[in-house]
């Protein structure tokens, strides 16, 4: 338990704290379903209940209207704010109207991404400038302990709680830091506590966390560092407790599970027959996202078993060249080993996945194109392209690793994340939030990243959602890499139409700082797009676009980049079963027959699968709504809208 005192009601029956902490999302382009329970200050909520007693008064916040609203209703003393990437302007905007409503509360900002370096700290203070506090690290501690110092020392900077940065004449103040436990004491579970019920039961995604922190030092992610590279364990028991707790109050088709390396506990094996349990019991979560152990064991194996259909093994390489692997301080299995865990799992039925970043530091676009035919050649069954994005908190935002390896950055949108939010007083807070991703380096130039981001699309499109894998996978048979396949589609004129369009959108995105940004979607036109939906993910904007108006283009092209490598009847066949999977959008029909070809005379009926209809519904453009963050957020893929094989025509 906390080690500082519980009071009861407070000094002399002094008022209860009102605490206000909000969790912010964007929530004009999604439902519920398609945002995650607060965990975080639900954390930092039991602790203080814990801790305090009587002596607060907490509610919790995810809507910025809600919070808007309760504010108007009931002023709170105090306000903590989680910062992440993909709210950040969304708080600042919500902070500054709420200072301006509240000059005397005590407003505290917390989250992982905080540099280390003073002079971006102090910048990122200086954008939340309505904030009193920044907390460092794991918050539940600190802002306990920062209650009581504002209702019983406020003033007094030298009995500050550990863990914090403010500005002061103009320069950064901190207090020292706490050491990490390896063992979390004292933190109450917030679903046991109640605290989440609220969300549980508006249907949001289940979030879960049995420990915390990584024990490896990339330098593209700011979850080491910020865990001092130690993995912090919560009790057992608690966590499966937990699982029990949500399973029996949540109907969420997907859940996620927070731990950086899910199965380098010989624990997480209960964990995950906790959650199958959960499944097999009520029928849900039909899928559970987690972060496998980076460097592959037989225990993940033994989770994916577990889990079977409810988890796609994820087996991140980002990149496979060594001089890179050594920049970023990253270290993969071997490509034997790792192919041999590809094997496993598909031998357990379990479908893959491998995340690749681009570019990282030293990364060529042959190497690049090196890695992503070894992914093919393992038969990696979706292989996740990403574009380099600088994370505050992570090695690769430094000043020095940007000047060692001439990063040139620009920014763009985080498709979904904006939004207009009233306030009872009829004021309007625009908010929308943007990324900063490198976009050339010594090794690798834009117009290489633009080249990669037509192929990346393709890899999605024809190799991940199984659009055209089938007749990749026949042609890697015959020696045809699907990456040079996929590679030859770039040139064919009959889709010039077609990459032109995705061109101008994949060109038009970026801007050069961060004004530029600000300034374009300030204007009253682009405002309303951008709130409208017309911004949103291009690898899932033109896959629709491609269904819906471009298949049979892509048909015979795919057909054509792969004949003369494949024999033809062997084709034919192939393509047959592949493009009756995957029709167009407009396919209305109830049943498909396919002829398999004069060789085996057979003919196999397909019929559209359980999720097509509600796929159709979803990307057919529900106005206002943001079709990436509904398939993000609820476990659903674009391929659901295939056609299925049931039986063979007698």
């Amino acid at each position: 338990m906390p080690t500082f005192h519980q009071h009861e009601g407070g000094p002399e029956n002094m008022p209860a704290q009102i605490v206000y902490l909000a969790d912010l999302a964007h929530t004009q382009a999604v439902t519920d379903a398609s945002l995650t329970v607060p965990l975080n200050i639900g954390y930092v909520s039991a602790y203080a209940k814990a801790a305090l007693g009587d002596a607060v008064e907490i509610r919790l916040f995810k809507h910025p209207e809600k919070l808007l609203a309760a504010v108007a209703e009931r002023r709170p003393d105090v306000v903590g704010i989680a910062n992440y990437g993909w709210n950040e302007h969304l708080n600042r905007q919500i902070g500054k109207y709420l200072r301006r409503q509240l000059p005397e509360a005590l407003m505290v900002i917390g989250g992982p991404n905080i540099d280390p370096e003073e002079a971006r700290r102090v910048a990122m203070l200086r954008r939340h400038d309505y904030a009193d506090f920044a907390v460092v690290d794991g918050g539940e501690e600190p802002f306990a302990e920062l209650l009581t110092w504002w209702r019983d020392d406020r003033g007094d900077h030298s009995r500050l709680p550990r863990n914090l940065l403010w500005l002061e004449d103009g320069g950064l103040r901190r207090t020292t830091e706490r050491p990490l436990a390896k063992q979390i004491d004292g933190i109450p579970s917030p679903y046991l506590g109640g605290f989440l019920d609220e969300f549980l039961a508006a249907g949001m995604v289940p979030l879960f966390e049995t420990n915390r922190g990584c024990p490896f030092a990339c330098t593209f992610c700011a979850w080491g560092m910020a865990s001092k590279d130690l993995v912090r364990r919560f009790d057992l028991e608690t966590s499966l407790q937990e699982v029990r707790y949500v399973g029996e109050r949540s109907r969420a088709r997907n859940w996620i599970v927070c731990d950086a390396n899910f199965g380098i506990l010989k624990r997480d094996v209960e964990v995950a027959r906790e959650i199958r349990a959960v499944r097999e019991k009520r029928g849900t979560p039909q899928k559970c996202h987690v972060w496998l152990a980076k460097n592959v064991t037989d225990r993940n194996l033994e989770i994916g078993s577990i889990l079977g259909d409810m988890v796609v093994p994820v087996m991140a390489v980002q990149s496979l060249d060594e001089q890179v692997l050594k920049n970023i301080k990253r270290d993969n299995i071997s490509l034997d080993t790792y192919r041999k865990y590809q094997e496993k799992f598909h031998a357990l039925g379990s479908a893959t996945y491998s995340d690749v970043i681009v570019p990282l530091p030293a990364e060529t676009l042959q190497t690049h194109l090196s890695g992503l035919r070894e992914l093919f050649a393992a038969d990696v069954d979706v292989i996740q392209n990403h574009n380099m994005r600088l994370l505050a908190g992570a090695e690769t935002n430094s000043t020095e690793t940007r000047t060692a390896y001439a990063f040139q950055t620009r920014y763009r949108l985080i498709h979904g994340d904006a939004g207009a939010y009233r306030a009872p007083n009829g004021e309007e807070i625009a908010a929308f939030e943007i990324e900063e991703s490198l976009r050339s380096t010594a090794t690798m130039t834009e117009a290489e990243l633009f080249h990669l981001r037509k192929l990346h699309f393709l890899v999605d499109f024809c190799w991940n959602i199984d659009v055209y894998k089938r007749l990749l996978k026949l042609g890697r048979t015959h020696g045809q890499s699907p990456v040079d396949v996929l590679q030859s589609l770039l040139s064919e004129p009959t889709l010039a139409a077609f990459w032109a369009e995705f061109d101008a959108e994949s060109q038009a995105e970026w801007f050069d700082t961060e004004d530029d940004i600000r300034d374009y979607f300030s204007e009253p036109q682009n405002w309303q797009r951008l709130v409208g939906q017309e911004f949103d993910k291009l690898n899932i904007k033109y896959s629709v676009r491609v269904l819906e108006a471009y298949k049979e283009t892509f048909d015979a092209a795919i057909l054509a980049a792969l004949r003369g490598g494949v024999p033809s009847a062997e084709l034919a066949t192939e393509a047959a079963f592949t493009f009756a999977e995957h029709p167009p959008l407009s396919e209305s029909r109830s049943e498909v027959v396919v002829d398999t070809g004069a060789a085996s005379r057979r003919r196999m009926r397909l019929v559209p699968s359980t999720q097509r209809r509600v796929l159709l519904e979803i990307v057919s453009g529900q106005p206002g709504l943001s079709v990436s963050k509904i398939l993000n957020t609820q476990g659903y893929r674009l391929r659901d809208l295939r056609y299925e094989v049931v039986g063979e025509v007698v």
